[in-house]
Parts: C-alpha cells; sequence; structure tokens
C-alpha cells in the first residue's frame, strides 16, 4: 500500500488556525479565570498553553479547497501543591479536552475554514521551569481535522 504524499500547510495557515484557537479557547468555560492563555509559548503563573505539533494537507478537493489535520498539544500548566490540587489540575486539563471534544456544532472559522472532528488523547504530567517558575504542566495531545472551502 502506498503511503499517502501529505502537503505540509503553510505559516499563514498556522497563523489563522492559531487565531482561531485562541479565540476558540477563550470561550472554554473550564479554563481557570486566573490562567492566562498562551499559544506556543508558556507564561509564569498559571496557563492553558496551545502547541501546534504539525499539520498537512490530508486532500484538496477539486474548487481549490482542502481538508487538513492538525497535530497539537493542549496544556495546564499551575503549582499544585499535594496529591488532591494534583488530581484537580489533572482535572482542569480533562475537562478543557474533553469540551473540546465533545463539540457537537463546531464553530465556523475564518476564510470558509470549519472544524470536522476533535480527537484528544490522556494526559500526562511533566514538570517546568520558566523563567524560575517551577510548575506542573499537564499536557493532551490534540489532532483537529478541518475544511477549507
Amino acid at each position: 500500500m502506498l503511503e499517502e504524499n501529505k502537503e505540509r500547510l503553510s505559516k499563514q495557515e498556522y497563523d489563522k488556525i492559531g487565531d482561531m484557537l485562541l479565540e476558540l479557547m477563550g470561550d472554554c468555560p473550564y479554563i481557570p479565570k486566573d490562567a492566562k492563555i498562551k499559544y506556543n509559548s508558556k507564561d509564569v503563573g498559571k496557563c492553558v498553553c496551545i502547541f501546534t505539533t504539525g499539520g498537512n494537507i490530508k486532500s484538496k478537493n477539486v474548487l481549490g479547497g482542502f481538508t487538513a489535520e492538525l497535530t497539537l498539544q493542549i496544556a495546564y500548566k499551575s503549582s499544585p501543591q499535594g496529591n488532591g490540587a494534583m488530581i484537580d489540575a489533572q482535572n482542569v486539563l480533562e475537562k478543557i479536552t474533553g469540551w473540546l471534544r465533545d463539540f457537537e456544532n463546531f464553530p465556523r472559522l475564518t476564510g470558509g475554514r470549519k472544524i470536522t472532528d476533535i480527537t484528544t488523547g490522556a494526559s500526562f504530567p511533566t514538570i517546568d521551569d520558566v523563567e524560575g517558575d517551577t510548575a506542573t504542566v499537564y499536557a493532551s495531545n490534540v489532532v483537529m481535522e478541518y475544511e477549507v472551502d
């Protein structure tokens, strides 16, 4: 079986999708009020981070549109102290990714883009240090598929 020859997403496409993801995550009711939302970066204190880890055009249509797949990592960075707080912090991320996964009517995106599916993986912890701020980061791998008219 031949492997598909997939075309990488352009920088402009990443920029458009990045803006959309920031806007979409701004609507998530499970992000703590005191947490910042960051794209491809982390910040001191609590933050929800959206990292793009790769993307490609899966197929093109005859009208110039395409179906694309973007691999992301969604993370929640905080400084939980003790087992209960760590469980609560991981639960924040689980609620955020569950909210993304359970959309029934995905929002329409700019430029004729439409999300068709979001799948999420299990969360996992890491320890992180940003500017001397040691924190626990819970992350989940996410795949977003979308179409462009």
